[in-house]
């Protein structure tokens, strides 16, 4: 997709270059009441490249909207830079005849992440706060951000991945805190995802390389990005400033998002995702945590090899690997042996703990799951519970139970998945391909391994994903009884199977930098 950006003449005529090459737009509307736009930019992209997304947004705009966009040093937004940048340019726009009282801010990228740490501390007064390809950190979440803030996130940004943008969803618009609440959470802190949006078209001209590197191919052009962000950032100013009427824009937005992001959010529940809510661990089960994990419930009975119908899971979050002051370790509750067990259910419990590598919450890394350590009753353990004579561990549980687990986790993600999601995937996408289990691992050793994601190639030269589970499984019959009878996974978690399809998946062929007609 070409696109050529020249802001020569525009510059020229209508933009005010400063020593440090801060950008200043002055108002398209010239008798409607002032407002001004402060725009932080990303690292390595220059003021300037924005100056086509700020001309739509003072085009949407019902007033007369000044535009400053500040550079850092080095093009890379920094908290001092911030705050003596946003200082310096509203100095310049003054100068330049702005009367605005109203000063709303703007990050894109890096410049977001940057930016809300500046409005915390000393913008608290501030109308509201719009990030673009970036959104409010975690540290956030529990507290009440004090300025109203609208994220925009891109369905094909590979830097700002729209799995994050999903997660800030789920807490500012379905289930955000009391005192958000009180401010018409939906209307203060939206959170809209643009479909075919990627993270470089926030702004224009040539990527810099990180973005190059990292983007993914967008399937609007620059002049609809643009066009779509400016109206939804001009709808917004207008709602923090009393009208109302442009309510209705932001509110088909966040529907048309609910639509997109809804099976992100069934996939990540599946793995009882973390930072929707904490693991409650050995802390009583509570509105504020997460008890176990669903998709392990559904691993236990495809291990237990019976009819679904006859078996009840009930999983609890734990340390796989923590031995005091509790041992937690999976457990049959009953047994169906006796008389007629016709109308018997199997009650059975499972212990599991999500391992995470999105440390630094900045959108590069994969927010889902990287792995779901699961530990499970062996199918020869549930076979005899039911009354099952002289069970052979190595028929019950020779074979690759995790595999076939992993297996039902990518196909239950792809069924749920948008078609034009899976079509995009299925046209561009590297295919994960479960392998055969690894194993039998001891303990503690299981619980150190990782679930494995090696890249192979097929015969004709085709990249794919080979997924290989680490195992430990123990007969029945075992010497240590408080080991007996059990079969441990590392498990593929359905959120990370859909953020693969979402996002990651899709570096091989469908990026910037790599992208294959």
């Amino acid at each position: 997709m070409a696109f050529t950006c020249t802001v020569g003449i525009a510059i020229l005529l209508s933009i005010g270059l400063t020593n440090a090459d801060d950008v200043v737009l002055k108002p398209l509307k010239q008798s409607a009441p002032e407002v001004a736009l402060v725009l932080i930019q990303g690292a390595d992209i220059k003021p300037e490249q924005y100056v086509p997304l700020a001309q739509s947004v003072q085009n949407a705009s019902e007033y007369a909207l000044w535009v400053g966009i500040v550079e850092c040093p080095l093009d890379l937004p920094a908290p001092f830079d911030v705050s003596t940048g946003v200082d310096r340019i509203l100095s310049i726009m003054r100068s330049s005849g702005m009367t605005a009282t109203s000063v709303f801010f703007a990050g894109h990228s890096l410049g977001g992440a940057v930016l809300q740490d500046y409005v915390y501390n000393d913008a608290k007064a501030a109308p509201g706060q719009i990030l673009l390809g970036s959104f409010l950190l975690r540290k956030y979440r529990n507290e009440t951000y004090p300025v109203p803030t609208m994220t925009i996130g891109g369905e094909l940004d590979g830097v700002s991945r729209v799995t994050r943008i999903m997660e800030e969803y789920y807490h500012r618009v379905l289930h955000s805190n009391e005192e958000h609440k009180k401010m018409a959470s939906a209307a203060a802190f939206p959170v809209v995802v643009v479909e075919g949006l990627s993270h470089m078209q926030f702004a224009s001209g040539d990527p810099p390389a990180l973005v190059k590197d990292r983007d993914l191919q967008p399937e609007i052009s620059y002049d609809e990005a643009h066009a779509i962000v400016g109206s939804l950032m001009a709808s917004f100013i207008a709602v923090r400033l009393g009208d109302d009427s442009q309510q209705m824009a932001i509110d088909r937005a966040l529907a048309t998002t609910w639509t997109f992001v809804q099976p992100l959010v069934e996939a990540y529940f599946e793995e009882g995702f973390y930072n929707f809510l904490p693991p409650c661990y050995d802390n009583p089960p509570s509105a504020s945590c997460t008890t176990g994990c669903p998709w392990t419930e559904t691993a236990q009975v495809i291990m237990s090899g019976l009819n679904e119908s006859t078996v009840m899971v009930t999983d609890a979050f734990h340390p796989v690997s923590q031995l005091f002051p509790v041992y937690h370790h999976p457990k049959i509750l009953n047994s169906c042996t006796g008389g007629d067990s016709s109308d018997c259910f199997l009650n059975e419990t499972s212990v599991t703990e999500n391992k995470y590598d999105d440390k630094a919450d900045d959108g590069t890394a994969p927010t889902s799951a990287e792995e779901i350590r699961a530990k499970m009753n062996s199918r020869q353990a549930v076979w005899e519970a039911v009354g099952m004579q002289n069970v052979n561990f190595e028929v019950s549980d020779g074979p690759s139970i995790c595999k076939y687990t992993n297996e039902a986790a990518y196909n239950w993600t792809v069924k749920s998945v948008a078609p034009k999601t899976l079509a995009r995937f299925q046209k561009y996408g590297e295919p994960l391909v479960m392998g055969e289990d690894k194993g039998s691992y001891i303990f503690p050793e299981w619980a150190l391994l990782s679930l494995e994601y090696t890249e192979m190639k097929d015969d004709a030269g085709n990249s794919y994903i080979l997924v290989s589970s680490p195992m430990m499984k123990v007969k029945t019959d075992f010497v240590v009884k408080l080991l007996a009878g059990f079969h441990f996974c590392k498990l593929l978690s359905p959120g990370r199977v859909a953020e693969w399809l979402y996002v990651d998946g899709l570096r091989e062929h469908y990026s910037l930098a790599n992208f294959i007609h």
